[in-house]
């Protein structure tokens, strides 16, 4: 019986060695993936994985912010134009997710004025993700008025980015 403990004792010493390699090679990967393998001491391998939790927290964190940016971005852009008393005073109103506070009032007012609209009043609000966005005009001209497709279709367009 001896001679088989002696026989699987090394076989079993070889495995373990071969484990502790493997072990090692993984743990230097995981420094290296953390930036760590720079330091010139050797962090102690609970350390290494706790730092490497912290490190997928803070990504998981990041993932989220960035699903929620996206999200965002992705919502639809609302532009309504409605005329009123026979096409002598115009609404218009704008709604877009946060991501476009890039839209510039001063192209929206350029594009109204463009159209032969005078802008009587505009209001801006932030409500959550959404910028709401309401400007009253008067047309320059009663008799020419203001057309109401060809503004809509501008403000799409500038909205929208094209």
């Amino acid at each position: 019986m001896k001679p088989e403990k002696s026989s699987s004792k090394p076989g079993r010493g070889l495995t373990e060695k071969h484990r502790r390699q493997q072990m090692k090679f993984l743990y230097d990967k995981l420094a290296a993936a953390l930036s760590l393998a720079s330091s010139e001491e050797k962090m102690p391998a609970l350390d290494l994985l706790d730092q490497a939790t912290d490190y997928i927290k803070e990504l998981q964190k990041n993932i989220k912010e960035l699903r929620t940016r996206k999200d965002n971005l992705g919502q639809p852009v609302a532009v309504d134009v409605s005329e009123h008393n026979m096409g002598a005073l115009l609404e218009v109103n704008i709604v877009c997710g946060s991501e476009n506070k890039c839209l510039k009032m001063c192209k929206v007012l350029q594009i109204l004025e463009e159209e032969g609209a005078e802008v009587v009043s505009a209001t801006t609000s932030a409500v959550l993700d959404k910028i709401c966005l309401t400007i009253l005009c008067k047309a320059f001209s009663s008799r020419l008025g203001i057309e109401t497709k060809q503004v809509q279709e501008r403000l799409r367009n500038l909205v929208s980015g094209r």
